[in-house]
């Protein structure tokens, strides 16, 4: 649902596993998805990271990458502590939607 409410089609959250060679995402895209698996993964962005993204965006849009990819984490956090499940609504939303694989 978060990734269709961004303009995410479903062949590119299905794709996302596959991010760095699939050729539905451009650089930018691949950079993102690089920095939020670096970030979800590691805790930590190196020097060469953070310079490529400062290369690519505005501080405001950087700032509002890393609050994105960080609130994402922590939501997935409280879900996986509480095993939650999806409600009938969510449900009815989402359909047969792909989720993102990334992190499985």
């Amino acid at each position: 649902m978060l990734g269709r409410s961004v303009g995410l089609q479903d062949e590119e959250m299905a794709a996302m596993e596959d991010w760095a060679t699939v050729a539905l995402f451009d650089d930018t895209d691949r950079l993102v998805m690089r920095y939020t698996e670096v970030l979800t993964r590691e805790n930590r962005v190196s020097d060469a990271l953070y310079a490529e993204l400062e290369a690519r965006f505005p501080r405001e849009e950087l700032l509002e990458l890393c609050m994105t990819v960080g609130l994402a984490a922590l939501v997935n956090r409280v879900h996986a502590t509480f095993h939650t499940e999806v409600d009938d609504s969510t449900r009815a939303q989402v359909g047969d939607a792909p989720f993102c694989p990334i992190g499985r």
